[in-house]
């Protein structure tokens, strides 16, 4: 198991692509140690980028004069530790009163033993800069990138951010409401496949990248999410708990988290995403096939140059 390096894996994204289920499933694997926050959203803090920007504020002494953050804080730290879960304790502790740096980052992961990582779906809009910041921590992580169809990926993150207003109806949207939501510059960055895998290959080896696939968490989880697993650790046997039952690991394994909403996509909005995205899927369809060439047949109508159909769970870089 390694152990060498502060940082095993980064999940880069993508939003709406089955990284809570990867994070879900990951935490429940033996010789993993997640730590308890999914999202640290660490290499994107920078406020120029469209996503949380939580950590932006550097200074633990300009944070803690905000009486709700250190409320905050105080009750994440006390309530692990009332559970007896004093590895959490130290983690939020670190968390929330100490400043943010590469070495605090770092330090994160020094509570825990074992394969460690975190999954930001933000990281897969960062800047080449930024992405080098990343190489600097943990040059030897590996990158696991999660994908959906676009044009579904972009739809189900407007459906995930309406399900949290009470009551929410499609009626009360204008169209151009919808439109304007599809081509902000955070949905813009999120949905650019081609830009966030070129970012990542020009500064880490492309052999640290593996490809995974929406789609398979329905169609085999279980291959999908060994194959992860065997790419960041392969010491690591399988992703299944030996004492689960056949019946939990069929259940558990398929469940997808964090769903959005149920709405469908109106026709004129379905249409500029779906013109949006063709050449983005186009391409990948021909250079790669399997699920690319799938998305392509059943946006579009039709099949790309490429005639491979076989489709695997997880893909490499060429």
């Amino acid at each position: 198991m390694k152990t060498e390096t502060p940082i095993n894996f980064w999940g880069i994204g993508a939003q709406k692509a089955g990284t809570s289920w990867l994070y879900y499933n990951l935490s429940k694997t033996p010789g993993f140690a997640i730590p308890p926050v999914k999202e640290f959203h660490y290499f994107d803090r920078d406020v120029s980028y469209p996503s949380p920007n939580y950590l932006s504020i550097t200074k633990a002494k300009d944070r803690i004069g905000d009486m709700s953050y250190l409320f905050k804080g105080v009750k994440s730290v006390s309530a692990a530790v009332l559970r007896g879960q004093m590895k959490k304790a130290r983690f939020y502790t670190k968390w929330h009163f100490l400043d943010y740096n590469d070495e605090w980052y770092k330090s994160l992961f020094d509570i825990y033993e074992g394969v460690k990582g975190e999954i930001t779906p933000a990281y897969s809009m960062l800047s080449k800069e930024d992405v080098s910041r990343m190489y600097a921590v943990a040059p030897e992580a590996k990158l696991i990138f999660m994908l959906r169809n676009p044009v579904d990926r972009a739809w189900s993150n407007f459906r995930h951010v309406k399900k949290r207003i009470k009551g929410f109806s499609l009626d009360d949207v204008e169209e151009k409401e919808i439109i304007a939501f599809m081509q902000s510059e955070g949905q813009e960055l999120r949905s650019n496949y081609a830009r966030t895998i070129e970012n990542f290959t020009s500064v880490f080896p492309k052999e640290q990248l593996l490809i995974g696939f929406y789609d398979a968490i329905i169609d085999n989880p279980k291959r999908l999410l060994d194959e992860v697993i065997q790419f960041i650790d392969p010491s690591t046997e399988s992703s299944i708990n030996e004492k689960q039952s056949e019946d939990d690991k069929d259940s558990s394994i398929k469940k997808v988290v964090n769903k959005s909403i149920e709405l469908d996509c109106p026709p004129k909005v379905l249409e500029i995403l779906k013109e949006k995205y063709h050449d983005m899927i186009f391409d990948l369809a021909n250079q790669y096939g399997g699920y690319f060439n799938k998305w392509y047949i059943e946006t579009y109508g039709k099949p790309s140059n490429n005639h491979e159909d076989r489709l695997f769970p997880t893909i490499h870089i060429d």
